[in-house]
Formats: C-alpha cells, sequence, structure tokens
C-alpha cells in the first residue's frame, strides 16, 4: 500500500511514549557508563523451559552451579576490581538458595527483580503477571530487606502492560529494551520509568548458550567473548553511552571465563572517561538529571 505523503502514519506494532536523555553522562561527564548486570537463573529457568526437568539431576546441577558455585567467586572478582554489580534473581532462586543470594545483600550489591519462576511475561495475562511480580518481590524482601528497585525480563518477554506495572509496584527502572544505547524515560500510566537498554551483543547467552537438557548449545571460547565485548566498550566510548550486560553465573561463572572477566574490567579500568554503577546508581543519577 502507497502511503500519500500528507497521510497520518499509524505503526500496527507496539509503541512507547519515551523521552530522551539528551548528552546523557556519567556524574562527572564520563562518556561511557559500565553497570554489570548478571541474570542469577539457576534451576528457575530450566524449570520454566521445562517443568519436567524437575527430575533431570544433570540439567539441575549445571543450572545450581551458577548459585552453588561460581557465585561466590563472581562475588570476588567484584571485591577484587571494586566494580559495583546487579544480580537480577528470580524469586524461586531467592527461596531456594537464601544463603548463598544473601551473600550478594552481604556483600553491599544490588539484587534486583527476575520475575519469580523466570516466567516470560510476553505469554502472561495482567494477572498472572501482577501475581509473578508480587511473589518475586516477596521473595527478594526475605533475603534482600527490602523490594528491588528494577526488573529485567525473563526471556526478554515485555509488554505495554508490564512496565505499568512495575512502576506501580515502585520499581524505578526497567532493563529489558533494546532500541537504543543510552538510557531514557518511559511514560506509564504509574509515572516516569527510566529504561536501562541492553544488547544481545552483551548477553552471554549468544557466546556460551547451553544446556543438558534438551542438550547441545554453544561452547566458544572466553577469547571470543573478550574481543566482542571489548569491541563493544570501545565503540561506546566513542559514541558514548551505556554499556549494560547480560551474563548468567553458571556460564560466564566458568573458571577460564571468570579469570577473562578480570582481565576486560582491567581493560576497562585504564580509561578515565569510564563510570561504574549498579543498575540502581545508574537510574539515581538519571532522577537527577530529569
Amino acid at each position: 500500500m502507497q502511503i500519500q505523503p500528507n497521510s497520518t502514519f499509524i505503526p500496527k506494532h507496539a509503541t512507547l511514549p519515551i523521552r530522551p536523555i539528551p548528552n546523557f553522562r556519567g556524574p562527572n561527564g564520563e562518556r561511557v557508563v559500565v553497570a554489570i548486570g548478571w541474570h542469577v537463573d539457576a534451576e528457575s529457568g530450566v524449570l520454566a523451559a521445562d517443568p519436567k526437568s524437575a527430575t533431570h539431576l544433570t540439567a539441575l546441577g549445571e543450572a545450581a552451579f551458577g548459585v552453588v558455585t561460581a557465585l561466590p567467586r563472581i562475588l570476588q572478582m567484584h571485591k577484587d576490581t571494586g566494580v559495583p554489580g546487579s544480580f537480577f534473581v528470580p524469586g524461586y532462586v531467592c527461596d531456594c538458595h537464601p544463603a548463598h543470594i544473601s551473600r550478594i545483600t552481604e556483600a553491599g550489591y544490588e539484587i534486583a527483580h527476575h520475575g519469580y519462576m523466570h516466567e516470560n511475561c510476553f505469554g502472561l495475562d495482567d494477572a498472572q503477571q501482577r501475581d509473578v511480580f508480587g511473589q518475586g518481590i516477596a521473595a527478594i524482601r526475605r533475603v534482600y530487606g527490602k523490594a528491588p528497585a528494577g526488573w529485567s525480563a525473563p526471556g526478554w518477554g515485555v509488554r505495554p502492560s508490564t512496565l505499568d506495572l512495575i512502576a506501580e509496584l515502585g520499581m524505578t527502572y526497567d532493563a529489558s529494551l533494546m532500541d537504543y544505547d543510552t538510557p531514557y524515560i518511559i511514560s506509564t500510566r504509574h509515572g516516569d520509568l527510566i529504561e536501562l537498554p541492553t544488547s544481545m551483543v552483551l548477553d552471554d547467552w549468544e557466546i556460551y548458550g547451553g544446556s543438558p537438557h534438551p542438550g547441545g548449545g554453544i561452547n566458544a571460547p572466553a577469547e571470543v567473548a573478550f574481543q566482542i565485548w571489548k569491541e563493544e566498550f570501545d565503540g561506546l566510548r566513542h559514541y558514548g553511552g551505556l554499556y549494560t550486560t547480560t551474563f548468567h553465573p553458571n556460564l560466564t561463572g566458568r573458571p577460564g571465563r571468570l579469570r577473562m572477566m578480570y582481565r576486560l574490567i582491567e581493560y576497562m579500568q585504564q580509561f578515565d572517561d569510564v563510570w561504574f554503577a549498579s543498575c540502581e546508581q545508574v537510574a539515581a543519577h538519571i532522577r537527577t538529571l530529569i
């Protein structure tokens, strides 16, 4: 269909009322803001994908590795490098591993919302979403002592009603969308919500993803991840923007890959135009700009 020049074009896809943040920079004018985010899915990701996995001990064990083995090493890495971290944890994982997840709080890092059983909100109705978010907040409160400030979408499933709901529940930011590489403001029915956009480029599942059930996956060398993530960092230093990651402890927390993370962070730390912050800290900084 040919659109006439003077006609009003109404897109058929979902759109959001957004406001950009002009010339986004860190609090001291830093060109790139780095927020290292971890999706601590553990067994919830496996069970959400296939409930029959409840009796698949190898698949459950591979997922649990991210909490029982990798998470203490990851927390040590953050301590060693002095870099903040944001840990998006499904409520089910908080309930299954309260002692391990409490170590995040004890170390002074952020715990944020990631569903209850890693539910993809794109497949849920409004009542189901509300139930999932309520269960997740309650579970996080039990180990974190407070409600989460933000959320990142399991499986990247976000509906307009999802954003309305998290604003209604008092969360200040979302870290799920991918249309920009600088933060922006989304107007919801319950007030403004800060969007901290991410990218599949900074999602380790695209490089390392795989599971014993249903099987298969990717097993790229850590050097490949280093090159991809370094290139994206270098690009954002050129253009300016937000570098926020989606790392999974059972993937990037493997020994060789975690050693690579030390090298990546050390590379980033050599520049003086970089601000390292948690997602909550980035959102708090943005509130001072708007």
